[in-house]
């Protein structure tokens, strides 16, 4: 990996991956960014969302174009080395139509519990980099619990029935989802309690209070995984409230439901509560569970504020990072009929492929940095723009830096005995390996 040691890449609007010159060595002018000497957390990796629509969209393309554009998500040399695969637990926003893996009204010991429907798309899809990868990971997380499992009559994604049974069956169905896709040969490793928790409006969705979350968690969901002998990391969110403290705080001030609590995850917006969360309880985990947002059109503009949002999260402690969407069809859309951004698009007429701006965001953080890297602490007036890793591998640094504006930006960055003299592109995002 000592090729990467000096390579400094950028992209704007214009060029994309583009190799600059090295940094301008120098002694004089004035530092705006350094090392601050602290360590931070170890970096687990980058990963994206899988979904039916994504299997659709692949499955239009030919065979050629198909292994450029995984080569282009997965490949460890000229990818995005994605490490991390979220799926849904049913139905998400980029299934094909609503579905659950058991439809039967009142079957409390689910009998009829199957994954049928997954086994179609999601699984072949999560084999293509479980095939490939050494130690790829697997993150679960559900939209909505089956329908008979909610309150009838209730305006947008509906509530669960506050029923001991119901909570019971619930959880038993998770389990039986883990357990289901052990049995495909799929590891889940990492569980999500409940997708944007705080939205009543979205369909498939479920609006649940911080209480009731850390009641069935401490409960119901732990206790069962337990019995059950369900070995996995199990996550509260992904939280999508900026209320830190009817939320987050409810669960994590619970000892009984943090016995069975490894971390946070937050969707996009959560940088603020992750600051806090870092302050309050140093030693949780945190996950950024959807970094991505937009409405299908993909542009430089969304790009730079996904690249923000990773910078934030990254900043707060955040140890994974996943998009929503890894590859979807041109102008793809939910089942809420609102589109959706991805880092890979198709044109079904044509069987061809775009690379996003939102994929070349996360390469600019995931290409160079190691799993198990060690974020590094920035100090300056670039420090809030900027993200930092040390590989123990080769000992090299990486420096991920935006200049979101419409001129030109010089940073100076102390390295110790000299200083690096970058002037970074209007409307760039830049990586540079020390």
């Amino acid at each position: 990996m000592e090729r990467r040691r000096g390579l400094w890449v950028a992209s704007t609007p214009q060029k994309v991956w583009g190799l600059q010159g090295r940094p301008i060595v120098t002694r004089k002018s004035d530092i705006n960014l350094r090392f601050d000497g602290e360590a931070f957390q170890l970096w687990e990796g980058f990963g994206g969302g899988v979904s039916e629509q994504g299997w659709d969209a692949l499955a239009s393309m030919k065979a050629s174009d198909r292994l450029r554009a995984l080569n282009a998500l997965f490949d460890p040399e000229d990818g995005c080395r994605l490490q991390y695969a979220r799926l849904p637990v049913g139905a998400s926003g980029g299934a094909r139509s609503g579905y659950s893996c058991n439809v039967t009204q009142n079957d409390l010991l689910l009998k009829n519990f199957g994954i049928s429907r997954d086994q179609e798309c999601l699984i072949p899809f999560l084999r293509i980099p479980l095939n490939r990868i050494r130690k790829f990971k697997t993150v679960a997380c559900p939209w909505s619990p089956p329908e008979w499992m909610k309150e009838a009559g209730v305006a947008g994604c509906g509530r669960i029935r506050w029923e001991p049974v119901i909570l019971e069956a619930y959880a038993l169905y998770l389990a039986r989802f883990v357990k289901s896709y052990r049995r495909e040969g799929i590891i889940i490793d990492h569980l999500l309690i409940q997708n944007a928790p705080a939205d009543k409006i979205s369909n498939p969705g479920c609006y649940w209070t911080g209480a009731q979350l850390r009641d069935f968690i401490r409960n119901f969901c732990g206790p069962v995984l337990n019995k059950q002998k369900i070995s996995l990391r199990l996550w509260l969110g992904a939280l999508d409230s900026p209320d830190y403290a009817d939320y987050a705080l409810t669960t994590l001030s619970d000892r009984m439901a943090m016995r069975f609590v490894e971390g946070v995850a937050f969707q996009h917006g959560g940088g603020e509560a992750m600051q806090r969360i870092r302050r309050a309880f140093p030693d949780i985990h945190m996950m950024q569970s959807d970094c991505g947002s937009g409405d299908g059109f993909n542009t430089w503009e969304q790009g730079h504020a996904t690249f923000a949002t990773i910078q934030k999260a990254v900043s707060a402690g955040a140890e994974i990072c996943l998009y929503d969407n890894m590859v979807l069809l041109k102008a793809g859309k939910n089942l809420n009929g609102c589109g959706l951004n991805s880092l890979i698009t198709v044109e079904a007429a044509s069987q061809s492929f775009v690379l996003t701006p939102d994929y070349y965001v996360l390469k600019h953080y995931s290409h160079f940095v190691d799993r198990y890297a060690v974020r590094l602490g920035l100090e300056g007036e670039w420090a809030d723009r900027a993200v930092a890793f040390y590989n123990e591998d080769d000992e090299s640094r990486v420096l991920v830096l935006h200049n979101p504006e419409l001129e030109s930006k010089r940073v100076v960055l102390d390295v110790g005995d000299h200083r690096q003299v970058m002037t970074l592109s209007p409307q760039s995002m830049n990586t540079i390996v020390l």
